[in-house]
């Protein structure tokens, strides 16, 4: 499988890479952008998608590299949706005593 790197930055916010229709890229999707020593650099969305490249545009404040390596966030299903679930405390609350 052949890796997804940025092949073109256009400007500080939009970047091209080397991924599009034939790997079910669709417009809307969110990629990871990766660094080497780190889980990830920051977070894009793909907005158009040609052929053999799609254009993004990044949301964070780091730096553009040509050659960084990218993730693509594939939805398990067209009807996605997040449950949060709440985890509670297994210590009771203490009870402030008054000083004075």
């Amino acid at each position: 499988m052949k890796q997804v790197e940025i092949i073109r930055i256009l400007d500080d916010s939009t970047f091209i890479i080397n991924a599009g229709i034939e790997r079910n890229i669709e417009s809307g999707l969110f990629i990871d952008v990766l660094e080497k020593d780190k889980s990830y650099k920051y977070i894009a969305k793909v907005e158009e998608v040609y052929s053999g490249l799609s254009l993004c545009k990044r949301y964070g404040e780091q730096r553009l590299f040509y050659g960084d390596v990218v993730r693509i966030r594939y939805p398990e299903e067209q009807d996605y949706q997040i449950t949060p679930k709440i985890i509670k405390s297994k210590q009771s609350r203490r009870k402030h005593k008054k000083r004075g």
